[in-house]
């Protein structure tokens, strides 16, 4: 009698593991069975856990579950997608990784990813496609819906940007460089899917708009702002937000100009002092696309320690020295990346 019980309980332990695996559980668990058989079957069952696990540590473990309840492979190939992207890099990664060894580099490196992964993933229900070096990419909409995934990526970008500064100051930062992290956000349709060779395969979105995410990331440089925003954001977004409109630019590569704005921060933290300034450098904006420099200049001059006004005050000043041809459409060319 002793035997039977034994026997099942471990089948039946065996039956459970099996049932947890389905429910795509994939946690390791402690067996106690002494049935050979029964003991190899289980401890088969947490090598595989432990390789999907490990799976899920190159790619999204949402699709790692979406390949296991279909029972297939994933093959080449992509759909199109609403999705909301975000890229994010560090300011200077190059200049610090020189100052810091091997090792004070990779473990400072692996704390501050550790950091904005878990507001971007937990969160912020955002999909970390791939970590470039110091670099981001993740997307909102795939491989798993996301509801209001505009708001969800400005929600990570503000919450990324406030707890990298908190790791920067904090005492565990001792002795290295901030870490000060600059993000672009853009909505639009991307192909999302599987994309590489038959043997070797990225999960990943391609498109115009993924690049264009990119640049607004690298255009922070030119403005001084830490995170840039498209129109399209701005719109879906909502007004938990503050933008403010920075200017109409043709990114590197683009002839066309789009608007660009800067995600200042979440409304209900704005003073009222920042709000006047938003508006006044929007006057000021609405001004020199009018072509009236010198008003224009007056205002952004008046902006004391605010980069962007700086930028575009000398902008005016080059314009009233050069005039511009008739027909001058106010899109600044950006010949950076």
């Amino acid at each position: 009698m002793l035997l039977l019980r034994a026997i099942q309980r471990a089948q039946a332990k065996f039956v459970d593991e099996t049932e947890r695996m389905n429910r795509l559980e994939f946690a390791p668990a402690q067996h106690d069975v002494f049935f050979r058989d029964v003991s190899a079957s289980l401890e088969g069952l947490e090598r595989a856990k432990s390789a999907v696990r490990a799976m899920g540590k190159y790619v999204p473990m949402d699709l790692v579950r979406r390949l296991y309840l279909a029972k297939s492979e994933p093959v080449l190939g992509g759909e199109m997608v609403d999705v909301s992207i975000m890229f994010t890099d560090i300011k200077g990664f190059t200049t610090i990784s020189e100052q810091l060894s091997p090792n004070e580099l990779a473990g400072a490196l692996g704390r501050y990813l550790e950091v904005m992964a878990r507001i971007i993933q937990d969160e912020c229900q955002g999909t970390i496609d791939k970590y470039i070096g110091d670099a981001i990419m993740t997307i909102w909409n795939a491989p798993s819906p996301v509801a209001q995934h505009a708001t969800m990526a400005c929600r990570a970008a503000l919450k990324c940007l406030a707890a990298g500064e908190r790791l920067s100051t904090s005492p565990e930062w001792r002795g290295i460089p901030p870490f000060v992290t600059r993000f672009g956000l853009h909505r639009d349709r991307a192909m999302v899917g599987h994309y590489g060779s038959p043997n070797r395969m990225n999960y990943t979105a391609i498109g115009d708009g993924v690049n264009l995410a990119s640049r607004l990331e690298g255009l922070n440089k030119q403005y001084g702002t830490s995170i840039m925003a498209s129109e399209t954001i701005r719109e879906a977004a909502g007004g938990e937000f503050a933008f403010r409109l920075l200017d109409v630019v043709a990114v590197k590569g683009k002839s066309q100009g789009v608007k660009v704005y800067e995600l200042v921060g979440f409304s209900s933290e704005l003073t009222t002092g920042r709000r006047e300034s938003i508006a006044a450098y929007e006057r000021a904006f609405d001004l020199y696309r009018s072509r009236d420099f010198k008003a224009a200049l007056a205002i952004f001059e008046s902006l004391r320690d605010d980069e962007p006004s700086r930028v575009l005050a000398e902008r005016c000043r080059t314009l009233l020295a050069t005039p511009p041809q008739h027909g001058w459409s106010g899109v600044f060319e950006s010949t950076e990346k």
